[in-house]
């Protein structure tokens, strides 16, 4: 996944894709702070403190340790003043148990645009079907909506500085993997290695089988499931590669490396 940025907000982004997005709802009250110092409102209050003040320590001090993430589709993009306000409703997500390469690759495309896979499905009469349903919180929707702000061009003003710095998009994630909600959405929970992130390719009882993953046994394969089928792949030739020999010390030290950067991506270097 990777940070939604203003250009994305095409129309087609709506019209057309509709994608399933993750938000980070911790950085929100940040981001309330944030609009307070930029507002000409409180232009004076604010100025009392120098703005690298707020910049380095009092909006840095408020930003939180741990992201806490929900899913949120788009509904509207509503021209604002300084640039474009994004609104998304939190929803709740079927997506099935994931059994498979093909239920993996299926549920990626539906993410990435429900509108387009669900009419495909329609026409094909085939396939497999994803929901996404509005978020039951306490039947407040008030509670289940969310705006984002992007800014476009801003004036030469110190407020506007802080907005452009603090205020920026750096909550809203798009380009959703099936890993992404694993980690991010269902607490890291792999019904294929229960937590381990890697498996015994010829251990599993056919649960590596339906991921392409097979293959001898005595070694330890990076998840296909919650590490990613792509990692996975790249990760088993290597495994193939040196099944039988030690690998060279440097490229060792590189597989190492990887796993370590795809563990700290997804929050598992603790586990």
């Amino acid at each position: 996944m990777h940070l939604l940025t203003s250009a994305t907000l095409q129309p087609d982004f709506l019209a057309e894709k509709k994608p399933i997005l993750l938000l980070d709802t911790s950085i929100l009250p940040l981001r309330s702070l944030v609009r307070y110092v930029a507002a000409d409102a409180f232009a004076g209050a604010a100025g009392k403190l120098p703005i690298e003040i707020w910049l380095e320590n009092i909006i840095e001090y408020a930003r939180p340790e741990e992201p806490q993430h929900v899913a949120v589709q788009p509904t509207a993009i509503v021209p604002w003043k300084y640039g474009s306000m994004l609104h998304c409703r939190a929803v709740d997500l079927d997506l099935g148990t994931f059994d498979g390469r093909a239920d993996v690759e299926a549920a990626e495309r539906w993410l990435q645009s429900p509108h387009t896979y669900d009419q495909e499905q329609r026409e094909s009469h085939n396939g497999i079907i994803f929901r996404a349903k509005d978020t039951n919180n306490n039947n407040n929707n008030n509670n289940n909506t969310y705006g984002i702000f992007f800014p476009g061009v801003l004036p030469a003003s110190s407020s506007a500085s802080v907005l452009a710095a603090l205020s920026a998009p750096d909550c809203l994630f798009t380009a959703i993997t099936v890993p992404d909600m694993i980690s991010w959405l269902q607490d890291g929970r792999c019904w294929v290695c229960r937590g381990k992130r890697d498996i015994c390719p010829g251990c599993t009882g056919g649960k590596a089988q339906e991921f392409d993953a097979f293959m001898g046994c005595g070694v330890k394969l990076a998840c296909p499931l919650c590490m990613g089928l792509e990692f996975m792949y790249k990760d088993k030739e290597f495994l193939e590669e040196y099944y039988w020999d030690e690998p060279p010390p440097d490229e060792k030290a590189a597989r190492d490396a990887r796993l370590r950067a795809r563990w700290g991506e997804w929050g598992y270097l603790g586990d």
